[in-house]
């Protein structure tokens, strides 16, 4: 029993490497919580930033098979910017995060592979330069219960770290919401169902 967490970024990074060829490679890091704020957040830097040439960028929102990713190159040649910036950032183990690289192009050409090179380059240097953040996966867990086991409740809510979001007393007992890491709801659900002799059933809501 372990529990189920997950990497991500504080906050607002910021990152520009050294020009390469007389381009510059700016990276943009932004932590989301989810698609929609995603693409928000692209619409805003393609504003800021009308004057670049190329606002490349890729996004990780969720984990595990609930993840949803895109990336795009922005008029540079197929494969050669939002995918390499997709790879750092999924290699990464960030999730939740809008990695934005901004190309103003400086006269040179860098072909297919100086692209990449560079793409990949301003990806990683703005992951690295970010502050980091572990968060717990939680689920919700909803029951009822008689109060005559209240203490066989809170012992159970106590051992898995549970903490309660709603509690509705009622005149057999109470009705509870509480969140629980994840990694701990099948053993939590599994262990309420036998100490109370069967008598709470717990629903992952």
């Amino acid at each position: 029993m372990e529990k189920e967490l997950y990497t991500t970024v504080k906050g607002y990074t910021e990152k520009e490497i050294d020009k390469i060829k007389g381009s510059r490679f700016i990276g943009r890091l932004y932590r989301i919580s989810g698609r929609d704020e995603a693409e928000l957040l692209l619409d805003a830097a393609r504003k800021n930033y009308y004057d670049a040439t190329h606002n490349c960028f890729a996004y990780a929102a969720g984990t595990g098979d609930n993840c949803v990713t895109r990336s795009s190159d922005d008029g540079e040649p197929s494969g050669t910017a939002g995918r390499p910036i997709l790879a750092v950032l999924e290699g990464s183990g960030v999730t939740d995060a809008l990695l934005v690289v901004t190309r103003y192009y400086g006269g040179t050409n860098l072909g297919t592979g100086g692209l990449i090179k560079a793409y990949t380059e301003a990806a990683k240097a703005v992951i690295w330069s970010a502050e980091k953040e572990t968060v717990e996966i939680y689920d919700c867990a909803e029951f009822s219960y008689k109060y005559d086991i209240t203490s066989i409740i809170m012992n159970l809510i106590n051992k898995y770290e549970a903490s309660i979001s709603t509690e509705d007393f009622g005149q057999e007992g109470p009705n509870v919401k509480v969140r629980v890491n994840r990694g701990f709801s099948e053993d939590f659900v599994k262990e309420i169902f036998e100490k109370s002799n069967g008598s709470v059933k717990v629903k992952i809501c």
